[in-house]
């Protein structure tokens, strides 16, 4: 029998803290969850934190983001403020044509948003900035395809879209 291969989402710039919708979206669509992280102690408090959620679905770590961005079908940046340029340069290349989810817990502010322009940082990437308040969700994005599937993604996960 053909072994189903899941689809990945990699989650970089997570401090300790994931966000609660990728985890849930990824148990109710049986996806695969890979956390990037070069700190060891963000790594272990990450695990702490996912606890009965490594027995819903397959959780694995990784400190290559380059490696975890080319296995990944969606790349989602849970803290885009604390985003070093330098990565950037280091997946450019393997994240080509896939969707990344910029993960805002906040409004952003128009400052923030003209400092780091993931869309000119990862051109050949359909980028998609995702703004996160409670259980509602906005979504900003140039590309509609990706938008779609991030917003299904996200209300599969219980959440809900708001203008």
């Amino acid at each position: 029998m053909k072994k189903m291969v899941k689809k990945t989402v990699a989650i970089i710039g997570d401090i300790g803290k994931f966000c609660p919708a990728l985890a849930m979206a990824a148990v109710q669509q049986d996806l695969r969850l890979l956390f990037i992280s070069r700190n060891e102690e963000v790594v272990l408090d990450v695990k702490a934190q996912l606890g009965e959620l490594q027995n819903a679905t397959e959780v694995e770590f990784s400190s290559c983001e380059k490696e975890g961005c080319w296995e990944a079908d969606m790349i989602a940046f849970t803290r885009p403020e604390e985003i070093e340029p330098v990565l950037f340069d280091r997946i450019k290349q393997v994240s080509t044509q896939k969707t990344v989810v910029v993960v805002s817990h906040q409004p952003v502010k128009a400052s923030e948003h003209e400092k780091l322009c993931f869309q000119e940082l990862l051109p050949h990437s359909r980028v998609v900035e995702l703004e996160i308040e409670g259980a509602e969700f906005r979504i900003f994005g140039r590309n509609s395809e990706a938008n779609q599937y991030v917003q299904e993604f996200f209300e599969a996960a219980g959440y809900q879209q708001i203008q």
